[in-house]
């Protein structure tokens, strides 16, 4: 199966939407379409806005937020047609302060550049099929690429609905090489380092 891997930009905004539009996904049912509009750069909030009443205004903003650089991360194809998404960003840090309510995220050094993963989204039919490991290494071999010294994710490590658990599952992290770096209370930073930096404490 030929999965190709693209990094999302602005021309790729109307097929990221129609994706949305058209797949089952964990707020299917409820009406609740999330377009993945909250983890976007930090310069792209408004005060405390980070989540839209209706989905057709979150649709309209992701659209928005992709078009000019604060939406980020990678989809993936099979031929022309998307079969799944991976927000992926380091320039999200009020999702992280926000994150840190809840999970264990450390505080880090001015001089360590973090690349954080937030979640995925595969179609049905297309789970367990390596869509998010090929997601996964992409955003792994970029943020290597750009100098990054570690990529970072937030996993819930029981989950008693998979169709929620749209961070991930702790075994596709550790196929990818990352280890549990720090846990509490059931939630587990998962990290991969891509050079050799002293800690982030």
């Amino acid at each position: 199966m030929e999965i190709e891997i693209r990094r999302l930009t602005p021309g790729l905004a109307e097929e990221y939407a129609r994706f949305f539009d058209t797949t089952s996904h964990n707020d299917e049912g409820s009406g609740e379409k999330c377009y993945c509009v909250t983890w976007r750069r930090d310069d792209s909030y408004v005060g405390d806005d980070h989540w839209y009443p209706t989905p057709e205004e979150r649709r309209v903003r992701a659209i928005g937020f992709i078009k000019d650089g604060s939406l980020q991360g990678y989809l993936a194809y099979l031929g022309d047609r998307i079969i799944g998404w991976c927000s992926a960003t380091a320039e999200c840090s009020l999702g992280v302060n926000y994150l840190r309510s809840f999970w264990p995220i450390e505080e880090y050094r001015e001089d360590i550049n973090v690349m954080s993963v937030f979640c995925f989204m595969i179609a049905p039919r297309m789970q367990r099929k390596g869509v998010a490991s090929q997601l996964l290494e992409r955003v792994i071999k970029d943020a290597s690429d750009d100098g990054f010294d570690y990529v970072e994710a937030y996993i819930d490590k029981v989950v008693s609905d998979a169709g929620r658990d749209f961070r991930g599952p702790l075994k596709l992290y550790e196929k990818c090489g990352f280890s549990i770096y720090a846990e509490k209370d059931g939630k587990a930073v998962v990290r991969k380092a891509l050079k050799n930096v002293m800690p982030l404490r």
